[in-house]
């Protein structure tokens, strides 16, 4: 987990950038719209003028209390932490774009939800096994096999052909409740019905962006799947590595 969480700082080097260009872009809207409202809406203009200017040194202190929320131990009211997930949610896509541009776009998922199993252990959080929801996508089930896990984990016969089998001896083991969805529609369903305290959740990258975001601000600790076979199929997870991170979620 340690070797994984140095990667974040690829998204706070993007996530700079990123505020930067948006910041760069509102100024100049401000510059160019400032002419025109003061001769047309001049008891506005300043409204609206200030409107910009203030979202813009908003975007700037957000990003100087990302760095420092990400280093240091402060800012972790539970409303602090609602504006900083808004705020991430709404950079990303920003982040993301950037990302395309310049081939990096799967390195820099990977790096953002580092960044926030970072933002997540840097909290101290610590739950009993049983209020913690282990998330697995039914990718990671044998594509031959006959039993269907999706509904019910316990029909897994765990025949050693996929790394269910395990996951299931290991959360029974710990009495921790275990899910496999089919998407991220039925993983938001289950986390509904099960209501835990916090989830770990195991997917690619664009699941668990997408997965770690729609469940905010609930804690999510984001493991990446293993695609030997290439996505959706037949792929795995490193066990040891999830082992670890259920312990340091627990405390053991």
């Amino acid at each position: 987990m340690n070797a994984h969480i140095g990667q974040f700082r690829l998204f706070l080097y993007m996530a700079g950038t990123a505020t930067a260009c948006t910041a760069a872009v509102l100024f100049l809207c401000g510059k160019l719209l400032q002419p025109g409202l003061e001769l047309y809406v001049p008891q506005a203009a300043g409204f609206l003028l200030g409107g910009i200017y203030s979202f813009m040194a908003i975007l700037i202190v957000l990003y100087v209390l990302l760095w420092f929320c990400t280093y240091a131990d402060t800012f972790k009211g539970r409303r602090f932490q609602f504006v900083l997930r808004a705020y991430l949610r709404a950079l990303f896509p920003v982040v993301k774009l950037q990302g395309q541009m310049l081939g990096k776009r799967e390195a820099l998922c990977q790096a953002y939800i580092q960044f926030l199993n970072h933002l997540f252990l840097r909290r101290h959080l610590r739950y009993p096994p049983e209020r913690i929801l282990l998330l697995a996508p039914h990718c990671l089930q044998w594509d031959q096999c006959p039993h269907k896990i999706t509904r019910n984990i316990a029909n897994c016969h765990q025949c050693g052909h996929c790394p269910i089998g395990a996951i299931v001896d290991m959360t029974r083991q710990l009495g921790m409740p275990f899910a496999v969805a089919t998407g991220g529609t039925l993983a938001r369903q289950i986390v509904k019905d099960i209501r835990p305290k916090a989830v770990v959740a195991i997917a690619c990258e664009r699941d668990l962006v997408s997965g770690m975001q729609d469940i905010a601000p609930m804690p999510v600790l984001g493991l990446l799947n293993e695609r030997p076979n290439g996505p959706c199929f037949n792929t795995s997870v490193d066990l040891t590595a999830l082992q670890k991170v259920l312990q340091l979620i627990i405390g053991d």
